[in-house]
C-alpha cells in the first residue's frame, strides 16, 4: 500500500516537473540558466560576509543568525540527500557538484532560497518582494533545466523556510528585535 502511494507521488512529481521544463524554449532556457545560479552557495557566502562588514549591529547579528539558520538547514538537507540518494532527472554540467552533490532530494539551492524571503524580508523589509521573486524564479529554474524535480525544490524550500521561521522567532524573543 505504501509503495503504491509513493509511486503515485513520484509519477505526479515527474509529470509536473516535465511540464515546467524549458528544453525547447531558447529564451526560457537562457533565463533559467541565469536564475538557477541565484542560489549558489559561494554567492550567498560572499553576500553574507559583505553584509557583516557593511552593516552595524543589530543588522550584523541578524545576518549572522541568517548564516546560522542556513548552515543548520544545509545540514538537514544534506543528511536527507545522503540518506535517500534520489537521482537527479538528468546530469547537467555547471549547475551542481557531481562529486559531492550528485543527489537531488531535497534541493540545496532551494533550501537557501527558502531562507531568502523570510530572513531577507525580516532584516530588509523594503526588499521583501524582490527576495520573494529571486527565491521563486531560482527554484523554478532548477526544475525548468531538469536539475531537480518539483518535489526536490518544494521540500528544500520548506526546510529553509521552517528553520528560518524558528531562528527568527528565537532571535526576536532573545534580543527583542
Amino acid at each position: 500500500m505504501t509503495t503504491t502511494w509513493i509511486a503515485r507521488l513520484e509519477a505526479l512529481d515527474q509529470r509536473w516537473s516535465q511540464a515546467l521544463r524549458v528544453d525547447k524554449r531558447p529564451v526560457g532556457r537562457v533565463i533559467a540558466s541565469v536564475a538557477a545560479h541565484f542560489g549558489d552557495g559561494p554567492i550567498w557566502l560572499a553576500m553574507w560576509m559583505l553584509g557583516m562588514v557593511l552593516f552595524s549591529p543589530p543588522v550584523r547579528w541578524q545576518i549572522a543568525g541568517w548564516v546560522a539558520a542556513s548552515i543548520l538547514a544545509a545540514i538537514v538537507t544534506y543528511a536527507i540527500k545522503f540518506t535517500l540518494k534520489r537521482p537527479r532527472p538528468q546530469e547537467i554540467d555547471g549547475f551542481y557538484s557531481k562529486g559531492y552533490d550528485k543527489h537531488a532530494f531535497p534541493s540545496g539551492h532551494a533550501t537557501r532560497m527558502g531562507t531568502l524571503p523570510l530572513f531577507g524580508g525580516w532584516i530588509f523589509p523594503e526588499y521583501v518582494l524582490l527576495f520573494w521573486s529571486i527565491s521563486l524564479i531560482c527554484i523554478w529554474a532548477r526544475v525548468a533545466l531538469g536539475v531537480h524535480y518539483l518535489g526536490d525544490v518544494i521540500v528544500g524550500w520548506l526546510i529553509g523556510a521552517i528553520i528560518s521561521v524558528a531562528f527568527i522567532a528565537l532571535l526576536s524573543w532573545q534580543f527583542h528585535w
